[in-house]
């Protein structure tokens, strides 16, 4: 706790010195009023020491822009009166969408005051909130009384999940006579469309589309497989950016669209039912690999991860990924998720490619288009770095290597919709 009280000694040094100088009725009186502001004063500090705080939010884990209320109770659990209060709650960098951080008054014994808002917060992590603050001021302002109060109180935000419309992992043909347990099988209970009959089974024939259509349509099945999913989302600056200081600024702002567009893969597998290890790379590494249908220990690990500007050698992306590659297959996709590659790293891509069915590379520079925004004219200028990767990126698809520079006017969906299209072609 904290105390200001000279005023009231300079009132009692006035009072004392018009004792001395001119004794009688109104100088007793000086300092009589003087012992009951020191009485009063120690009352309120007692009182204000006494006074229990509880705070609590809710709920404890939420989305980024999601509500969340936070509540704070001051109860004064002595017999006297304290009035003046001005109680402020130090709460994170969120901001307020209904209600007040302070609250002022007073509290009679016994009662209790809430205090009580709602917050969001715009950015994904671990939001701490610092404290309550209590402040009590005198009526003539001769003396405040200040006490912060810790509280342990944490909200983990999640990023966004982008929503997708597709994403296709390759499976590879099983080789004709040999015996291999990577099996392909069709879901007959998941139609995903249909169309016209072309020699197939009597038994994929859709007969009430084809009373309607007047022709014969079949039924098209969705396509289940054991393809698995290596994920890997890098927060940290990469050790090629020259230009690190002006790098370095725009990384907080990369780290929130990454998180949104590996958060969005990742329910997008989930959902699919494809086993998924990912790791992302901060100021530490966090893995997940989850056997069991939960994509929640992924948005932990999403939402908690911290990049960093200078990241060691270990921390770097290539070194996770060709320390992990004897462990991918060809049943395997990979998906790649940085901030910044240059051309250098196409012979690590192709060497990766070279060992599983796909590899998925988005390289986000200066972040992307939201699905529910409109498109609009970009005048970002890519590194010649990076624009030499680009340059090179309509090679690689040859080689079934989706690397994709995105442009801020670029949503993810319309990249991946886009490369599929491509491959189409070819």
């Amino acid at each position: 706790m904290r105390y200001e009280f000279s005023p009231l000694i300079a009132f009692t040094i006035l009072s004392i010195l018009a004792i001395i100088i001119a004794f009688g009725s109104f100088s007793i009186t000086l300092v009589a009023i003087d012992v009951a502001l020191w009485i009063y004063f120690a009352v309120s500090v007692k009182t204000v020491k006494s006074l229990e705080v509880s705070s609590s939010v809710f709920p404890l884990r939420v989305f980024t822009d999601d509500e969340v209320m936070c509540e704070t109770k001051i109860k004064n659990p002595s017999t006297y009166l304290l009035s003046n209060v001005e109680i402020q709650d130090l709460s994170s960098d969120g901001y307020i969408f209904n209600g007040s951080k302070e609250i002022s008054g007073s509290i009679p014994p016994g009662h209790t005051i809430s205090l009580s808002y709602i917050m969001k917060f715009r950015t994904r992590g671990e939001h701490y909130f610092y404290g309550i603050n209590i402040h009590v001021e005198s009526t003539l302002k001769l003396f405040s009384i200040k006490r912060q109060i810790e509280t342990e109180r944490k909200i983990l935000v999640f990023p966004k999940i982008l929503p997708i419309d597709e994403l296709k992992t390759t499976l590879i043909d099983p080789v004709s006579g040999k015996k291999t347990d990577f099996k392909i099988l069709e879901d007959s209970s998941h139609i995903v469309g249909i169309r016209e009959y072309a020699g197939e089974p009597f038994q994929r024939i859709h007969w009430k589309a084809s009373a309607h259509t007047g022709d014969l349509m079949v039924k098209e099945y969705e396509y289940t497989g054991s393809s698995k999913i290596r994920m890997y989302v890098d927060y940290n600056l990469p050790k090629e950016i020259y230009a690190r200081g002006v790098w370095a600024h725009m990384r907080k702002d990369y780290e929130e669209y990454a998180s949104m567009a590996s958060s969005g893969i990742v329910k997008y597998l989930y959902d699919k039912g494809m086993p998924i290890t990912l790791k992302v790379l901060g100021n530490k590494l966090y893995t997940v690999d989850q056997i069991e249908r939960d994509y929640i220990p992924y948005l932990d690990a999403l939402a908690i991860a911290k990049g960093t500007d200078d990241p060691p050698d270990d921390l770097t992306l290539q070194t996770q990924i060709m320390g992990d590659i004897f462990s991918m297959s060809r049943t395997t996709t990979v998906i790649i998720i940085s901030m910044y590659l240059t051309d250098s790293a196409i012979p690590k891509l192709l060497t990766v490619k070279s060992r599983v069915a796909r590899l998925m590379v988005f390289v986000i520079p200066y972040g992307f288009r939201m699905p529910y925004d409109k498109k609009y004219d970009t005048y970002s200028v890519l590194p010649r770095e990076v624009q030499k990767l680009r340059d090179q990126s309509a090679i690689l698809v040859e080689n079934n290597v989706m690397v994709h520079v995105m442009m801020d006017n670029e949503s993810l969906d319309e990249v991946i919709k886009r490369y599929d299209k491509t491959m189409e072609i070819l």
